[in-house]
């Protein structure tokens, strides 16, 4: 899509006026009105975009709504946004194709009393990428519980919103860029701690190269780390790739460590691949194992050796760690020593070596990549004799190659 000018097209003033004036998708008499609305039209690429959600009680009586209506808990099911891709979340992980990533939201209850309204902004970039110019269509619905008295036991009428705007992207200068941000970096010292969060994540997930230091500060904050971690992946600079690797040794948390570590393997500099290699024999724990998994990820081929040494560890776990290495290598050695792990003697290690050889060669023994190895000496030998017969020419996938394994004869 090619750059568009600036003033809003018919068709959008006309989304516009719908999403403040004609969203609300109520049956008659309901109580409680809840709709979408856009503070504008016309965006920078770059800039945030919010669609408000906001709830209005028009009854005399105070009613409560299920406080899981607004982000984090919004869901990605409930906005599309055609003419964009989806962001990703998360990181790569080395059996990422038999895996995942799960999260919840707390539960509760909101009053709204009497002609008070409630509002929530989602931000749209959290869940699409919105990085060229042009015209997009935004879609967006949400039904709510009502609850009455307060009670989970006693639901009342949900609400219902739904909303279809465009939006323009246009190309802005950086000093244009800059001052679209400014309420945003004035919300980071926000007392408002709903304003404040939506603030930091803004800045981390959008991570503009001018706010270099702003992210790198905010990882100096025991509250604020673990988000901006993520910002530091994203502005891929060379001081941001330097801080995460000091997170990797100087963070306070454990999980603080391991995040870092996995992010600063995905970015692909392999100036730290010897940094990895030292973590992966100092540390311990599941710290060891994100270490040892990272340098696979990071370090492709040139890790093999490394890893397939610690597969004489003593330590199921770090056997285990290695093997999980050496499938996110996606190479071609990794193979051969993976097999080998088709017969230890521990059933976890036999499990986790069969869905690592299922990520490699998108082929598996059994009907689950995930299943046990009940017969090693069988399995063995059917995995050495088809190495043997196609090693040379089979293909070899990465973690990011996600397909249902076929079955190996």
């Amino acid at each position: 899509m090619g750059a568009l000018g600036r003033g809003a097209t018919a068709r959008n003033i006309a989304c516009i006026l719908c999403s403040w004036l004609l969203l609300p998708c109520l049956a008659l008499g309901q109580s409680v009105e809840g709709r979408f609305f856009t503070p504008k039209g016309t965006y920078l690429v770059g800039e945030p975009i919010f669609v408000n959600f906001e709830f209005a009680n028009n009854s005399h009586k105070p009613v409560w709504v299920d406080s899981r209506f607004g982000q984090p808990c919004f869901g990605r099911e409930n906005i599309t946004v055609v003419g964009a891709q989806r962001a990703w979340q998360g990181w790569i992980m080395a059996l990422g194709c038999y895996g995942g990533w799960a999260g919840s939201c707390l539960g509760g209850v909101t009053e709204i009393k009497p002609g008070q309204t409630h509002s929530e902004r989602i931000f749209v970039n959290h869940y699409y990428q919105l990085d060229q110019p042009g015209t997009y269509e935004v879609r967006i619905a949400r039904t709510v519980t009502t609850y009455n008295q307060g009670r989970f036991s006693d639901s009342g009428s949900p609400i219902k919103a739904t909303a279809d705007f465009d939006i323009q992207l246009v190309q802005g200068t950086e000093e244009e860029l800059k001052a679209v941000f400014q309420p945003v970096l004035k919300d980071l010292v926000n007392t408002n701690n709903e304003r404040r969060w939506q603030a930091i994540q803004v800045v981390t997930e959008l991570a503009q190269t001018f706010l270099e230091q702003t992210v790198i500060n905010l990882s100096k904050s025991p509250e604020d780390v673990s988000a901006a971690i993520e910002g530091l992946y994203k502005l891929n600079t060379p001081q941001a790739r330097e801080r995460l690797a000091e997170l990797t040794e100087q963070g306070k948390m454990e999980a603080t460590r391991e995040n870092a570590m996995q992010s600063l393997a995905a970015l692909g500099d392999k100036h730290y691949l010897p940094l990895f290699f030292r973590l992966a024999r100092c540390l311990k724990g599941g710290e060891q194992g994100v270490a040892i998994e990272s340098a696979g990820l990071l370090g492709g081929s040139q890790a093999v050796p490394f890893l397939s040494s610690l597969l004489d560890s003593h330590d199921p776990a770090a056997r285990m760690a290695a093997i999980r290495g050496l499938a996110g290598t996606a190479s071609r050695s990794a193979v051969s020593p993976v097999i080998l792990e088709i017969r230890d003697p521990d059933p976890n290690v036999r499990q986790i070596a069969g869905a690592a050889l299922a990520q490699l060669t998108h082929l598996s023994t059994a009907d689950n990549a995930l299943a046990s190895v009940p017969n090693p000496a069988l399995t063995f030998e059917k995995w050495h004799d088809w190495w043997l017969a196609n090693g040379f020419r089979a293909p070899i996938y990465g973690p990011t190659d996600c397909a249902e394994p076929k079955r190996l004869k």
